[in-house]
């Protein structure tokens, strides 16, 4: 099956779009994590818990994450 210049436009458009949507999507994380991070008091954090913490956000960013919903149902 061939595709044509039209489908490749709408193809493109497509990717384009999804594209936008993410970094979009990646913008409004960044906004919430520094909004979260605001409104924790200050508190002094061993090497250890601030390695522990990047980490976390590490595999949230990666999307290694498990749901509320998936909790209560364990």
């Amino acid at each position: 099956m061939a595709i044509n210049m039209d489908d490749q436009a709408t193809l493109d458009m497509i990717y384009e779009e999804v594209r936008k949507v993410n970094e979009r999507l990646t913008r409004i994380e960044e906004v919430i994590e520094e909004v979260l991070i605001k409104g924790l008091p200050e508190a002094e954090l061993s090497e250890e818990e601030v390695r522990e913490i990047e980490s976390s956000i590490k595999e949230m960013r990666e999307g290694k994450y498990v749901t509320l919903e998936a909790l209560k149902r364990a």
